[in-house]
């Protein structure tokens, strides 16, 4: 059924003044309503007894309603980094390899316990901040590796799981990460250089990470509220270990199975401070919100007059090495 002319034209007139309207309401904002909001330093720190180095990173914000500069956002280079114990100072230098600030631990020792302070600037800006690096270290108490491997017609070996736990320290509030990494050999497929393309097995060494499944409930980050006192259970951790590759040559396929070989197994309890911990657990529950109608939650941040985050942790380790 077909409209008469008349109502077609209403039609067009109505849906044009209709656009009209939508376009005004996100074209005419004054920009001086808007919230003016200046760049700030964002710092990291995190400082540990165990760590080889103490390493600051110092880049700047983006304000959300700024001009675009592409010029903010990136590494601060010329900042001034002091890092304190309350009597001895150490200005950090800049790594231009890493683009941080960096100091190894024999120049400034991070020591249980104590209480430090951090200050940066970069002439026209200045944050501090301060934390306290917990006093004791908490290892794994038990483990279970399923180091078994599938055997299959295809040679496809299996991932690698890991769970552990440990005891909490009694009678004080208590933060955790847990960690864990594998040193595994395996063999990959490599030329020979004789030019002809053919392929031999090579052995590396190469370290991955384990992955922590929290779709039981747990994470691997705790705290022992309501929990002081009891023995800790980690997620299950998994390393996809690698799988046979086919390499092509002169129309025939070559299959190299890594036949992998466990080398290590480094376990971490992390007893953190109350930075570390809430400062990494509000980046996560941040980035695992998938659902856009969710309000998004903020950053915690212990840097003032910035953002970012200055915290401590004291690592305990166990290393499991198959005889």
């Amino acid at each position: 059924m077909q409209l008469p002319m008349l109502s077609r034209k209403l039609i067009v007139l109505l849906l044009t003044a209709a656009l009209a309207a939508c376009e005004s309401l996100v074209t005419d904002i004054d920009q001086s309503k808007l919230p003016q909001v200046d760049s700030k330093l964002v710092v990291q720190c995190f400082i540990s007894p165990q760590a080889a180095r103490t390493n600051v990173v110092v880049t700047e914000s983006i304000p959300l309603f700024a001009e675009p500069d592409y010029l903010k956002g990136g590494v601060i280079r010329n900042a001034v980094v002091r890092l304190s114990d309350g009597t001895k100072e150490v200005v950090l230098p800049f790594d231009t390899t890493s683009q941080l600030f960096s100091i190894d631990k024999s120049l400034f020792i991070i020591s249980p316990g104590k209480t430090y302070f951090l200050s940066v600037t970069d002439g026209a800006r200045s944050v501090n901040a301060s934390c306290k690096v917990p006093a004791n270290e908490v290892k794994p108490a038990t483990y279970d590796i399923d180091s078994s491997f599938s055997g299959s017609g295809a040679g496809r070996d299996t991932s690698l799981t890991l769970k552990m736990t440990w005891n909490d320290i009694a009678q004080e509030t208590n933060y955790y990460r847990v960690r864990a990494s594998l040193d595994l050999e395996y063999s990959v497929a490599d030329r020979l250089p004789d030019n002809t393309g053919q392929m031999t097995e090579k052995r590396i060494r190469n370290r991955f990470n384990f992955n922590w499944d929290d779709t039981i409930g747990r994470n691997d980050f705790r705290s022992d509220q309501n929990l002081d006192g009891t023995v800790f259970n980690s997620p299950i951790g998994r390393v996809n270990l690698p799988d046979p590759l086919s390499y092509g040559f002169n129309g025939v396929d070559y299959i190299v199975y890594p036949k992998s070989k466990i080398v290590s197994v480094t376990m971490e309890v992390y007893n953190t401070d109350e930075n570390y911990f809430k400062y990494h657990r509000s980046v996560q529950t941040r980035g695992d919100s998938d659902n856009p109608f969710v309000e998004p939650s903020l950053i915690y941040t212990n840097i003032n007059g910035g953002l970012g985050c200055f915290g401590a942790y004291n690592s305990g380790q166990v290393v499991y090495r198959p005889k």
